[in-house]
């Protein structure tokens, strides 16, 4: 048996427990950012050296987690932020949830940030863009604290997990939809996304194999997105005005030129008579699936989403069941099943 000692040191503590000194700092002092297995092992070493000071208490431990938010102009940027902002209340274990809004230009300064915060929390939680700054970041504190990222996938990062819907399967499911509206003629006007969200890749991945797995390519009409909304727009119009034939359109995402697009068709319903099927719920898709001017809704549901990952943080420091699934089931919704209440 160890002799008890007064006044040990924190390498004494580090040696009993099998854990470096860093660990022992963070666990006595309730820094964060380590298991309660091994948080557990520590406190049992410094009460068998009979350390005199008052250690921790694991029952009454509060996990602090960051969620580092790339922003962006959407709707569903909103809402994902707002889940966030209400995660303290609708979690069922004892969570502080620090928000980090970076804007999403910036990789290099999210980057930095998760370097800055990793000795501080018990995980922490990316929506941002497909960046290999950032891949390689979180890259380097795969051993140092559970990075899950969300919504949105970040490629080749070695995270601890992804939370997010199936996107490919709703990129699927949305073409599938398409096909049966042009099955007996006409063709579906694609907004392609731009290259930085790697969940609308996936989505719009998964529209256009389902159409090629079919032979039916030809029924897409696809428009790049371009960083100057005007552009686009411009494009869409162009389309649809010397194109007789469209039947279908299908977004991606929900974002201003969306909103700028169905707006202007407001006063133009003959032009524009086409089902339209969008991602995202928001005030606007809500009144336009109740006007008439959007049909379909596939939902990401972002309140589920934080909510799985705060479990499944919580399952890697043992406050919760291990067995999490990281898929979140999306939601379609047309004018007949609007929820009451969402966020």
């Amino acid at each position: 048996m160890e002799p008890k000692s007064k006044n040990n040191r924190f390498e004494d503590i580090a040696r009993h427990a099998g854990v470096g000194t860093a660990t022992v700092d963070r666990v006595l002092n309730e820094r964060g950012g380590v298991s309660l297995k091994t948080m557990k092992k520590v406190l049992d070493s410094a009460r068998t050296l009979g350390t005199r000071r008052v250690l921790p208490e694991i029952d009454q431990r509060t996990l602090r987690i960051e969620a580092v938010l790339a922003r962006k102009h959407s709707a569903y940027y909103d809402r994902l932020a707002k889940a966030f902002q209400m995660a303290t209340s609708f979690a069922n274990i004892p969570v502080t949830v620090y928000r980090t809004h970076i804007e999403d230009d910036a990789p290099d300064k999210l980057a930095a940030h998760l370097r800055d915060i990793a000795g501080y929390r018990d995980g922490i939680i990316i929506y941002g863009n497909n960046h290999p700054d950032i891949a390689t970041q979180i890259d380097a504190l795969a051993g140092i604290v559970p990075v899950l990222t969300i919504s949105t996938d970040i490629l080749h990062s070695n995270r601890h997990s992804h939370v997010g819907i199936n996107d490919i399967g709703a990129g699927q499911s949305a073409a599938k939809l398409c096909e049966a509206i042009c099955r007996g003629g006409g063709q579906v006007l694609v907004i392609a996304p731009e290259k930085h969200a790697q969940s609308l890749q996936d989505r719009f991945g998964g529209f256009t194999e389902f159409f090629n797995a079919m032979d039916k390519q030809n029924q897409l009409v696809i428009i790049k997105r371009e960083p100057i909304l005007d552009h686009t727009l411009s494009k869409i119009r162009n389309t649809v005005l010397q194109n007789t034939n469209i039947r279908a359109l299908y977004s991606t995402t929900n974002d201003d030129m969306l909103e700028m697009l169905i707006k202007s068709t407001q006063g133009e319903k003959q032009r524009f008579d086409f089902v339209k099927i969008v991602h995202d719920l928001d005030s606007q898709t809500i009144t336009h699936l109740r006007s008439g001017l959007i049909d379909i809704v596939i939902d990401s549901n972002p309140a589920r989403q934080v909510l799985r990952a705060i479990e499944i943080i919580s399952a890697h420091h043992g406050m919760a069941s291990e067995s999490i699934n990281e898929l979140v089931d999306f939601q379609i919704f047309t004018s007949d099943n609007i929820p009451e209440t969402y966020f």
